[in-house]
Formats: structure tokens, C-alpha cells, sequence
């Protein structure tokens, strides 16, 4: 009996120091201009996607908005640089500030730091896409008051579906645990933000040209693997409502094996002081 308690005792202490440092490292994020400026402009920058969106849809019908926001080269020139910016800071930052040192001799493990930011730049991540989340209300109430006062259905009125929504935030909530995962692995790598950002920028444009070497040099015996790894078509899948499990099973092997050479190389850090 004693054991069980002592070992629920442990779990419940491993859990709490790995809580706070993930509310420490997410108010980082929330608590500092820095965080609000990168949401600023990630939603301006989705407004402006959106509203060229729009001005094709009122002219074209068939896929949702969703697949049409995604599947622009705008999008994924923002996006790669999102994962960048919003981990570069978080082990590279307090190897320069020599804060590191004092956290990896403090009494938590490798695995509690590495979680509990990855955590954290995940959970500021997934923050970056709810505003998204209002465009279809915006668009029901406006349609409903032009009804409402001018007794017509808008021209041009574009309808919101549950179904075109669910499939695109479920492949960026998937693909985004890897990416956010590569870009603490290059911030642990490093004490430069900047050769952090550069190396997680470098690393995420090869993975995207990855997903594109069947386009340039067309079916070889490899391809099917490339069309594996594809990040965009996998998103123009989930945006036009195919659920796949593959990357499912892609990226959360993905995920769990950036984090353990994280961890590596942490320990390293640590075994060398």
C-alpha cells in the first residue's frame, strides 16, 4: 500500500513540475508583446488569404474555403515560417542568457523541460488558428441581416459547412505537433535565435520541396513514399473531407522521435556542464 501511494505521490509531483513549466513557458508567449505581434499578424495574414479566397468562391463553386485557403502558396509561405518563430526562443534563448544551466541542474528531468515547452509552443500554436474559427459566424450574421433588412439572400454569399472545417484544423493540429517538435529540436541545438530560425525555416522548405519531387521529376519507384510524406497533399485531402489515418501515424511517430533526439541532445548539454 505504501508502495502505490509513494508511486502516486511521484506521478502527481512529476506532473505538477511539468504543469508549471508549461504555464511558465505559455505565459512567455501570452504575457510579452512578442506573442500578440505574431498573432497580429498571423491573422492578418489569414484575412488577407481569405478575402482573395472569397472574390474566386462568389465566381466558382465546388471545394470549401478552407480547401481553397490552404491549397494557396500564400498560406504555406506564412506558415513555414510560423514554427520559426515561435520556438527559436525556446531553448536557445536561455543557453545565451546562461538561464539553461541553472534549469538543467535544477530538480526536474530532460523529458519535463523539453514536454513542457513543446506543450506550450503547441498549445500557442493551435491559439494562432481560433480566430478562424469566427469567420463563419462573421459571414452567418452578415448574411442574416442583409435577409433580415432586405428580405434576399445576399448575391455572391459564400455557405459555411461544419464538415469543411473539421477535416483542414485536424491535418494543421497533425502536421503542426511535428513541425513545433523540429523547431525546439534546432532551438536546442543552438544559443542563436537567429541560427535556430534559419536551420527550422531550412529544414521545413525541405520537407514542404519534399512533398513536390513527383511534380518536378514525375512517377519514379520511390514516388509513392514522396506522396507519403506529402504535406500539402495531405491537406488538400483532409480539406476536401477525407479523413486519412496515415498521418496520423506519420506525424505522431514523427513527433515522438524529434522529441526523444531533443532529448539527446538536452542530455548532452547537460552531461558536459
Amino acid at each position: 500500500m505504501d508502495s502505490k501511494t509513494n508511486t502516486i505521490t511521484r506521478s502527481t509531483s512529476y506532473f505538477a513540475t511539468l504543469r508549471t513549466i508549461y504555464n511558465k513557458e505559455l505565459k512567455g508567449y501570452l504575457g510579452v508583446p512578442f506573442g500578440w505581434v505574431i498573432l497580429g499578424c498571423t491573422m492578418a495574414l489569414q484575412g488577407f488569404i481569405l478575402q482573395a479566397v472569397l472574390q474566386v468562391m462568389t465566381h466558382a463553386t465546388g471545394n470549401g474555403v478552407m480547401y481553397h485557403m490552404l491549397d494557396n502558396l500564400n498560406f504555406w509561405f506564412y506558415f513555414i515560417f510560423i514554427f520559426p518563430l515561435i520556438t527559436m526562443r525556446c531553448l536557445a534563448e536561455e543557453e545565451r542568457q546562461g538561464t539553461l544551466e541553472g534549469l538543467l541542474t535544477a530538480p526536474v528531468t530532460t523529458t519535463q523541460i523539453i514536454l513542457g515547452k513543446y506543450f506550450a509552443a503547441y498549445t500557442f500554436y493551435l491559439l494562432l488558428w481560433l480566430p478562424m474559427l469566427l469567420y463563419p459566424l462573421v459571414s452567418d450574421i452578415g448574411n442574416f441581416y442583409t435577409e433580415l433588412r432586405y428580405g434576399i439572400q445576399p448575391e455572391g454569399s459564400i455557405t459555411y459547412m461544419l464538415a469543411d472545417w473539421v477535416g483542414p484544423y485536424a491535418i494543421l493540429a497533425l502536421s503542426g505537433s511535428f513541425f513545433v517538435a523540429l523547431g525546439i529540436l534546432c532551438s536546442a541545438m543552438t544559443r542563436s535565435q537567429i541560427i535556430a530560425a534559419i536551420l527550422c525555416t531550412c529544414l521545413m522548405i525541405m520537407y514542404y520541396f519534399m512533398g513536390r519531387v513527383t511534380e518536378l521529376w514525375g512517377e519514379f519507384p520511390a514516388a509513392p513514399i514522396f506522396h507519403y510524406l506529402s504535406c500539402t497533399e495531405q491537406v488538400k485531402s483532409f480539406a476536401s473531407g477525407v479523413i486519412d489515418t496515415r498521418p496520423l501515424i506519420l506525424y505522431t511517430s514523427l513527433t515522438v522521435f524529434t522529441l526523444a533526439l531533443t532529448k539527446r541532445v538536452v542530455d548532452y548539454r547537460r552531461w558536459t556542464r
